[in-house]
């Protein structure tokens, strides 16, 4: 699922992203340069999170006006940036998808410096607790980087060529995509020998 993510990443990349009156840098350098850093940090990322055991998807239900534009009525993935006018129509919202009490958060995208954070619901995790606390988490975390980073970010009006944000260098080194480019469309439950359980959050921008 992993790869997928990538793949529509860079579909996305490709195809949104560049601005098509200028060619520094191209697309396909940007493409190999975002692919080379993000399967750099797949292997990381997978070799410390322990085995798979189980995974799920968010998706929205698609109101009428949404269904023109997706016909299976479903719309696979939901806003980070801003979930709450979406948080109603996610599918099975209340159901109990992590029964831990205890997990441990993966946010890695689009992070240089990856960080895990932990959180604890004694009566576990369902998708709404799960969608609210990671937009949350987010939203600190591009706080945070905004505060400490000498370079700030680029604001979107004023940005040529690659029209994607500027990377920076702050404590998590934020490179690629604002928070409103950023939505979450599954995540993978993990589980360590010691048994500490890591969720890898599958975004797509």
């Amino acid at each position: 699922m992993y790869i997928k993510q990538i793949f529509l990443f860079l579909l996305v990349a490709f195809f949104s992203s560049c601005n098509p009156n200028s060619g520094n840098p191209s697309k396909e350098q940007y493409i190999e340069s975002v692919q080379k850093k993000e399967f750099e940090k797949h292997d990381e990322l997978y070799s410390n999170a322990g085995k798979l055991i189980g995974e799920f998807d968010f998706n929205v239900k698609a109101t009428e006006e949404q269904k023109k534009d997706w016909e299976d009525g479903k719309i696979p993935w939901i806003s980070l940036e801003h979930p709450v006018p979406e948080i109603n129509q996610l599918i099975n919202a209340d159901e109990l998808v992590i029964k831990k009490p205890q997990i441990n958060i993966v946010f890695d995208y689009p992070l240089n410096k990856p960080a895990t954070f932990e959180f604890r619901n004694d009566k576990g995790f369902s998708r709404r607790d799960l969608v609210l606390l990671i937009s949350e988490k987010y939203h600190e975390i591009y706080k945070e980087e905004e505060l400490t980073s000498d370079v700030k970010t680029i604001p979107l009006e004023k940005r040529t060529g690659i029209i994607n944000r500027n990377e920076t260098q702050g404590k998590y080194g934020i490179w690629g995509h604002d928070l409103a480019d950023l939505v979450l469309s599954g995540a993978e439950v993990h589980e360590t020998s010691g048994g500490k359980i890591n969720i890898i959050l599958l975004i797509e921008s």
